[in-house]
């Protein structure tokens, strides 16, 4: 009986002893640490809660060991999820017990003489108790911490793990919209969150721009704008560090994730309605800070109030740092491949080949011309063993064995800048130039060597036109100098009538003048291409210019020459130098008089337009733009064997003779047309040739009446 009064006492005094315990462990949260009024409320259950269980104990309620375990197991899961270390549960217990026996021994004479008699056996039975209770706490405390500890490690691998992977994933990713993806994915699950974003800075408009955001609105990233003076924007970018704050950051109808539900209390209790028109969230800015210069900034916002620790913004700012450094890498990156691709670009458009091999003997460039030369697409060639670059060129060369050895001997002597020269014939013939040379780094050490290709069949063209203008000059101009030369001896040996040194005088003068068009035409050339002719600009009669070319080109009587051009009045005046125009006519009617035994046709009129003749090949040329017409056309028509259609060009070229037998022995330097050409094309007008196979060619000179008009013209023009 003693032990039921002592536990009716206890009973009767539960929320005394559980107050005093409460106010003993309030002293020692306040000594050591702030606790809340939440966490002494939990304290104060567990206090109750305890006592109760050992007044069941103690009362001879029967409790085995597996039941006591669950029991106690449940009550320190509970209290260890609400954050209490264990030896503050330790140390409440021992309040417990200590406060319990403090009572009953201030209570002692309220309990008869039998039951205190039997107190003494009462607390030893009531420690045994507490002792077991105290077992019963470490143990689930210490297992339910190592589950802890053990979510919490795996947990800990999986983020590592994640965020390897990240760094990982947008390391090797320099696209900025796809790293841009794979990170606001990786922060969204991470922090699970929907709604995030990352804004760039422009700095010319002094403003973010989304570059990518989820949860939010394609108009969202269309329309909107920070602008860097906004309250987050400001403080993120000028302490440069991350934080995390409530507001209100986006209108209701920019989000495409649900938004949450608020309770509201009105008159009939209470209702849901949906969030405001700006939903409030919990944010975190975070900058994006670069090696050099920030870049902007990540942020993410949860729909509903919640905290972060220290660790989680610490961490959110690493992100947008490696955010920034990859942004660095990718902007590098593009601005790497911008410079290269103009290099490519001027590389690919030069004439020449180049190819670039490194120190392994690997083709670590080559352009498009080049590649065209080895007859192999540059994704060939690139990568290769620079072996198969002989091994192309010797498949279409011309005398491949002593292009070898030449080969060989200039990689032999890299050093010194060797050049050699091969012809190909295949596709096309092709003579070539290749120009090799050493690549040195900054220090100039060798790392490779280079390879220059250079096309010159047009200079070996010139040089045969040369070397053929060369005989074809001197043999031109050894035959009057020896008709000079026989008749001037005859003249001095030979006594002859008054009549017979007339008719060999004229041969004397003939011959001369002969030579002297020959001298004149190559001065002529030299002065074009060296750009010493000067124009001198008077207003002229067309139809005057074509009979004063006419007279100079000193047709004979049995060449008949037909004038069409109508009356002067119908035919504008030009603005032209008059000598020049005369003499590039006069090559014109000279070369058709050279390749013509019949009549031949000229025509002067003015046009606005201007068409190929059907069923004739035509040069290339121009004949429309603006501020070409109205012009007057001079057109010189004769009746010969006509142009080979592959010559039509080459005719207004230097030296150039169309390859003909009746031409060996035609007087003539091959440089009329040439000089006609560069007149005519000085005065801003175009000429061509059409011809016809067995039909004869029609020469047409085109001469803008505006285009020299006369504010173009320095100084006064005369009356």
């Amino acid at each position: 009986m003693a032990s039921e009064e002592i536990i009716a006492l206890l009973e009767k005094n539960t929320d005394l002893i559980t107050e005093a315990t409460m106010k003993r462990a309030a002293e020692g949260f306040t000594r050591y640490r702030h606790a809340s009024e939440m966490e002494l409320a939990h304290v104060g259950q567990m206090v109750r809660g305890q006592l109760l269980l050992v007044q069941q104990v103690l009362g001879g309620m029967q409790m085995d060991d597996a039941r006591l375990g669950e029991t106690m197991r449940e009550l320190v899961e509970r209290l260890a999820r609400q954050g209490f270390p264990l030896h503050e549960l330790l140390g409440i217990f021992h309040l417990l017990k200590e406060t319990c026996f403090r009572f009953l021994h201030e209570q002692t004479g309220q309990i008869s003489p039998p039951a205190a008699t039997d107190l003494l056996l009462f607390v030893l039975k009531a420690d045994s108790v507490f002792h077991r209770f105290e077992l019963g706490l470490v143990g689930p405390y210490l297992q339910f911490q190592e589950n802890i500890i053990q979510t919490q490690e795996a947990f800990l691998k999986h983020k590592i793990s994640s965020l390897f992977r990240l760094v990982e994933a947008i390391s090797n990713n320099l696209n900025i919209r796809e790293f841009c993806e794979i990170l606001l994915e990786y922060v969204c699950k991470f922090y699970d969150v929907k709604v995030s974003g990352v804004f760039l800075l422009d700095e010319k408009e002094k403003e973010l721009y989304p570059q990518h955001v989820t949860g939010l609105s394609r108009r969202f990233i269309d329309e909107h704008r920070y602008v860097i003076t906004d309250p987050p924007v400001k403080k993120c970018l000028q302490d440069g560090a991350a934080f995390y704050i409530n507001d209100e950051p986006y209108p209701a109808d920019q989000y495409t994730v649900p938004l949450p539900e608020t309770e509201t209390n009105g008159g009939q209790g209470k209702n849901k309605s949906k969030s405001a028109k700006r939903p409030a969230c919990t944010s975190v800015y975070a900058p994006m800070v670069g090696r050099q210069k920030t870049y902007g900034m990540v942020s993410i916002h949860s729909l509903r109030p919640r905290r972060y620790s220290q660790n989680e913004i610490q961490q959110f700012e690493t992100l947008a740092r490696i955010m920034a450094v990859a942004l660095e890498n990718a902007r590098f990156y593009q601005n790497l491949l911008a410079e290269k691709g103009k290099l490519d670009a001027i590389v690919n458009s030069i004439s020449d080949g180049l190819v670039l091999v490194d120190f392994h003997e690997e083709i670590v460039y080559i352009n498009n011309q080049a590649a065209r030369y080895f007859q192999q697409p540059v994704y060939r060639l690139l990568g290769a063993n620079a072996s198969i670059l002989p091994e192309r060129l010797l498949a279409n060369a011309k005398d491949p064995h002593v292009i070898q050895s030449a080969y060989m001997r200039a990689l032999a002597s890299i050093m010194d800048h060797p050049v050699l020269e091969c012809t190909l014939y295949r596709p096309e013939m092709v003579d070539l130039r290749l120009a090799m040379f050493p690549v040195r780094d900054r220090e100039h050490h060798f790392i490779g060597r280079g390879l220059i290709i250079e096309d010159i069949t047009h200079e070996k063209e010139i040089d045969r036109m040369k070397s053929e203008f060369v005989a074809m000059t001197s043999h031109t101009m050894r035959t009057p100098m020896t008709s000079i030369l026989g008749f001037a001896s005859l003249l001095l040996e030979k006594k002859m009538t008054a009549e017979e040194q007339k008719k060999y005088i004229q041969f004397i003068h003939r011959e001369s003048q002969h030579l002297t068009n020959i001298l004149n035409d190559m001065l002529d050339l030299m002065n074009i291409e060296a750009g010493k002719i000067a124009l001198k600009i008077l207003p002229v009669e067309a139809l005057d210019l074509v009979k004063a070319a006419i007279q100079e080109a000193r047709v004979s009587t049995p060449r008949k020459v037909e004038v069409e051009g109508g009356e002067k009045r119908k035919i504008p005046r030009l603005l032209a130098d008059k000598q020049k125009m005369i003499q590039a006519l006069e090559k014109v009617i000279q070369n058709a008089i050279r390749h013509t035994t019949g009549k031949i046709r000229i025509s002067v009129k003015k046009v606005n337009e201007v068409k190929y003749r059907g069923g004739y090949y035509h040069s290339n040329v121009q004949i429309h733009g603006p501020g070409l017409f109205p012009a007057v056309a001079f057109s010189v028509e004769d009746s010969g064997p006509g142009i080979p259609y592959d010559q039509l060009d080459a005719v207004f070229e230097p030296f150039h003779r169309v390859p003909s037998e009746k031409n060996r022995d035609q007087e003539g330097s091959g440089l009329g047309l040439t000089i006609s050409k560069y007149i005519v094309e000085a005065h801003g007008g175009r000429i061509w040739v059409e011809t016809k196979p067995g039909k004869g060619s029609v020469f047409t000179i085109l001469m803008p009446v505006e285009l020299a008009s006369t504010e173009k013209i320095h100084g006064p023009l005369p009356a």
